[in-house]
């Protein structure tokens, strides 16, 4: 049982945090130094739903497996399946499912450096103007560990490459080769994360189970 996604499948909020992390020093003088320190990751802090009963819908179960998973067991999770949340993650580009389909990574996309170099070359019903992406798209290599997200607007144009600039820097996978992999974009993305808050619970009159705080998970890095 993915456990981490269904309790956030049933979330009432969801806060996300991709901030940099970033220093800050004020001297005496006033004056402001700040320093980015890479690399951004994702932060969620998720409402847990109320209404669970502890005898229904197999949630004991499910209250066993959130104890097993702890915060050490890592899960691959999509925010598309929040409740009323599809709209979340939801591609806003231009190309057809069929061309999305025939993007691939190639090997000018290196680790460390914020943009992706996208062999569009399949994309066979779209023109030059057609949006391959719009700022704030999703999009993740197959089998990365790692989505990310589009800073501009980019159009598909007449080369057989795009460059997307992405909001953080390509996290080297030991062992993964970009060059050839299929691209996830939209709502098909997922985030790999563990929990680092987790709520104790109890039950309360009419069984249901009543959550002592928030849920918060972090993104994994290697």
């Amino acid at each position: 049982m993915a456990v981490i996604q269904t309790l956030l499948n049933g979330a009432t909020s969801l806060t996300i945090d991709k901030r940099k992390p970033t220093a800050v020093t004020i001297s005496r003088g006033q004056h402001l130094k700040t320093q980015s320190r890479a690399p951004m990751v994702y932060k969620f802090v998720v409402s847990l739903n109320p209404g669970l009963r502890y005898d229904l819908d197999g949630n004991r179960g499910l209250l066993e497996e959130y104890d097993v998973t702890g915060r050490t067991t890592e899960e691959q999770v999509s925010l598309s399946n929040v409740t009323g949340s599809a709209y979340l993650m939801q591609y806003q580009g231009g190309l057809s499912a069929s061309d999305a389909g025939n993007l691939t990574m190639t090997a000018a996309t290196i680790a460390g450096t914020a943009a992706m170099v996208i062999d569009a070359s399949g994309t066979t019903t779209a023109v030059a103007g057609t949006v391959v992406v719009e700022k704030g798209d999703y999009i993740q290599p197959i089998n990365s560990r790692y989505p990310y997200q589009a800073t501009q607007k980019v159009l598909r144009g007449s080369g057989t490459t795009v460059n997307i600039p992405i909001s953080r820097a390509v996290i080297k996978e030991t062992g993964y080769t970009y060059s050839g992999n299929a691209v996830s974009i939209g709502n098909n993305c997922k985030f790999t994360v563990k929990m680092v808050e987790q709520p104790t619970y109890g039950i309360i009159p009419g069984r249901y189970i009543q959550w002592n705080g928030d849920m918060a998970l972090m993104e994994v890095l290697e």
